[in-house]
């Protein structure tokens, strides 16, 4: 429902930190699959902050990668 509220009021980007972290391993990768759809087909410029690796190689695009 969030993801449709944000959707509709048409924003310039969007940014995602650690959206899927809190779900059991089915819903995660299905919210993975329905929210990165949604964002490629609206358009949208996002930024994806995550310790999951799998997030981010399903968001697709460009990963960067940061260590310390």
């Amino acid at each position: 429902m969030a993801l449709m509220r944000l959707l509709l009021s048409e924003p310039c980007a969007v940014l995602l930190d650690e959206p899927f972290s809190k779900l059991d391993t089915h819903l995660r990768h299905e919210m993975r699959q329905l929210v990165f759809d949604r964002l490629r087909d609206a358009g949208l410029p996002s930024l994806l902050v995550t310790h999951d690796r799998e997030d981010a190689e399903d968001a697709g695009g460009r990963v960067i990668e940061l260590s310390h």
